[in-house]
């Protein structure tokens, strides 16, 4: 009984995938052990050649060959040239089943716009731009998909994108420079809900950075030492004074101390590290030291 239940569900998962109606004669008893399993083979290799979704999935993670790849592209309506837009949309302890259903009524997708789910925190939205969308357009729509989502089921969510493409060969490289952005995102820049690839600044060109060049530099800058190694400290007193751009007295303030306690602490790290904060070349070495420590230990994590 249990064969012949398990039996029935694969041949209508195997109908509802290809609209064929098969069907075994023959007790569940006198069937042979493998025709179950022979079955889900053949829902698995036509779910693979024809559901749109793994399509997606497969040309983002470039596992489709040039040669498959017009003929699948066609078979889903999905057009060779036309400009689109990439977004790799990022979920933080949510269900992507519920933030699916959001994102389609939200943008009720129109022909050209494909949808999938990657896996169980990431889905993607490609959108087809017209001649109206601009810059500020598509930045715009990447931040309506995180306000709905945190609005509409109190989603936490980030959007990955770059520059728009014209071919769909350039996916792939706009699905990794999308995912890098949320990477780069996640290391420097976690208060941003929204990252573009080519607009992240010194963030991008240090994580772009070879691990040795690394390496050697903070051995340059602090001997077998590390920013690490600051205690919590001098690390509030570090970031306080690059985000008051160097200013004492404002750095003084925002810390309630004293502008003498605060230089004398300025002046314990400049005798610790060799690097005085107050001139503007130290500044930058530490500021840009800080950062690489920071990307290699999230690399190593």
């Amino acid at each position: 009984m249990r064969e012949r239940d398990e039996l029935t569900r694969t041949l209508a998962e195997l109908k509802k995938l290809t609209g064929l109606e098969l069907r075994i004669e023959g007790d569940g008893d006198n069937l042979p052990e493998d025709t179950c399993e022979k079955i889900e083979m053949l829902s698995a290799a036509w779910r693979e050649k024809y559901d749109r979704s793994n399509f997606l999935r497969n040309l983002l993670y470039g596992n489709v060959s040039e040669a498959d790849l017009y003929a699948a592209a066609s078979r889903f309506h999905i057009a060779e040239h036309g400009k689109r837009l990439l977004y790799v949309i990022e979920l933080k302890g949510a269900s992507t089943e519920q933030a699916e259903r959001i994102l389609k009524q939200m943008f009720a997708l129109k022909s050209g716009d494909q949808f999938a789910l990657l896996d169980e925190r990431h889905m993607i939205l490609i959108k087809a731009l017209g001649p109206r969308d601009s810059g500020e357009t598509i930045l715009s729509a990447a931040h309506t998909i995180v306000d709905m989502l945190s609005m509409e089921a109190m989603i936490s969510a980030r959007v990955g994108y770059t520059s728009p493409i014209e071919n769909i060969r350039d996916m792939p490289q706009a699905f990794r420079d999308a995912l890098i952005s949320l990477e780069i995102g996640r290391i420097f820049y976690s208060s941003e809900t929204v990252l573009r690839y080519d607009q992240l600044g010194i963030g991008r060109l240090i994580h772009d950075l070879p691990e040795e060049s690394c390496r050697l530099f903070l051995k340059e800058v602090f001997g077998e030492g590390s920013p690490d190694d600051f205690d919590e400290d001098t690390k509030q007193i570090v970031d306080a004074f690059f985000e008051n751009n160097l200013n004492i007295s404002e750095t003084a303030r925002q810390l309630y101390v004293h502008r003498n306690t605060l230089v004398y602490r300025l002046e314990k790290l400049h005798q610790s590290t060799g690097l005085d904060l107050r001139t503007f070349d130290d500044a930058v070495v530490l500021k840009l030291a800080m950062m690489i420590a920071t990307c290699m230990r999230n690399k190593a994590g």
